[in-house]
């Protein structure tokens, strides 16, 4: 039973740069995610509208090669317009030759290249983890008509996206209305959504640096991706083999399935009366925003520590730091704990994949800045240009809204 991987976009392809090395120390004798051949071969297609990002990623070999049909690439970028990127210009044969650089839009020759993966999967395709950024014209854009083509294609499969808000003081004028478009796609056709945002992995990368944690030497995309892949490795990575339909347990309800993902490393204790499940919990107090309102915070989580085994607890504590639980949720949080480490990371993690109210902070933000910039009508002229018009934008804004709403209700 295999999962396939979709990267999309330069953010989406460098996530799966950061990703793959670690997924090859976890499971380098996995059928799950690597296809038997001379190298391994990950289950995973890169596709960008520009070919330099995904030439060197497929380029490189740490003892596994990627198929040189899992590459899917044009030689035109998508003007940072999601309009762009979703439609590829236009729909006429010639224009999108011209764009793409092939008789085929990208998108469908994406679509042929995970075909090719879904019939390699060994013993069935268990789901789909697409990763890509919301604020370009490509990962936006293309990414968004991937993931409807994808729930298509394969409509009884799990879909999980982790998608990437971008940095707030980004250099793209246009990226609220990507953010928009983008996330009523996701809430429209993804099964659950692992959130990040660009700004957060900023500071906890530039923490980690400062306290001389982070592997790397400045805080860069390659450290902030970094993160993305710790967070995950934990959940990708059991003890058996990799189902995706286990995580989307934190999305209970259709209505609410944005989750947040954060992890760290546990500490042992620090004095005797410090029990392992103190020390867990004082590792994610360092990453995620604890609070203690018991205001009912929390629809569901997952939580995953590796290399201890001692925890008695830790589901009664966390709840309480996190603001408990919504009143309809008899068991909000899913406990797995193995005493076995992770190769990638030796030390004691732990990791945690929440669906909580406070999801609806940075949902509000991205609904407000594309406000103001709509008002104004701003650029509009770029996405009607493209067949995306005030319909499009009213249903996306209506989207976004009851979302926010029905977190806030919850």
């Amino acid at each position: 039973m295999s999962t396939v991987f979709l990267h999309v976009g330069q953010a989406g392809c460098q996530i799966g740069e950061a990703l793959w090395p670690a997924l090859f120390q976890e499971r380098p004798g996995y059928t799950d995610f690597f296809a038997p051949r001379l190298l391994p071969c990950p289950r995973a297609i890169l596709v960008d509208a520009e070919p330099k990002v995904v030439e060197k990623i497929a380029a490189s070999s740490d003892g596994y090669s990627f198929d040189p049909r899992s590459v899917a690439t044009a030689q035109s970028g998508r003007g940072g317009n999601f309009a762009l990127g979703y439609t590829g210009g236009h729909s006429t044969p010639s224009a999108v030759s011209a764009l793409d650089g092939a008789a085929e839009p990208l998108w469908t020759r994406a679509l042929n290249a995970m075909r090719l993966q879904v019939e390699a999967c060994h013993g069935g395709h268990l789901g789909t983890l697409m990763s890509y950024s919301l604020g370009g014209g490509t990962g936006s854009g293309l990414g968004s008509r991937l993931l409807e083509e994808v729930r298509d294609a394969y409509p009884k499969m799990p879909l999980l996206v982790t998608p990437v808000l971008p940095i707030s003081s980004g250099e793209n004028p246009m990226q609220c209305y990507n953010v928009l478009l983008s996330l009523s796609w996701l809430q429209d056709l993804a099964d659950g959504v692992l959130l990040y945002e660009n700004d957060s992995l900023m500071a906890l990368s530039e923490a980690e640096q400062a306290s001389g944690a982070s592997g790397f030497e400045s805080t860069s995309l390659a450290s902030m991706n970094g993160i993305i892949a710790r967070d995950l490795i934990p959940h990708l990575c059991p003890d058996q083999v990799c189902d995706l339909s286990e995580l989307l347990s934190v999305a209970p309800v259709g209505s609410m399935k944005f989750a947040q993902l954060f992890s760290a490393g546990v500490k042992p204790p620090r004095y005797e009366t410090q029990t392992t499940t103190k020390a867990v919990l004082e590792a994610l107090g360092g990453t995620v925003r604890l609070r203690s309102r018991g205001d009912g915070n929390v629809l569901a989580a997952r939580c995953v520590v590796r290399g201890l085994a001692d925890l008695r607890g830790l589901k009664t504590e966390l709840l309480e730091r996190l603001g408990g639980t919504v009143s309809w949720q008899p068991n909000p949080i899913d406990l797995q704990f193995s005493p076995q480490a992770l190769r990638s990371t030796p030390t004691t993690r732990v990791s945690i994949l929440l669906n909580w109210k406070r999801v609806a902070k940075p949902l509000r933000e991205a609904h407000q800045q594309a406000c103001r910039k709509y008002s104004s009508r701003m650029f509009l002229h770029w996405y009607e240009s493209y067949g995306f018009g005030a319909e499009d934008f009213a249903e996306a804004f209506e989207t976004l809204e009851t979302i926010i709403t029905t977190y806030d209700s919850a």
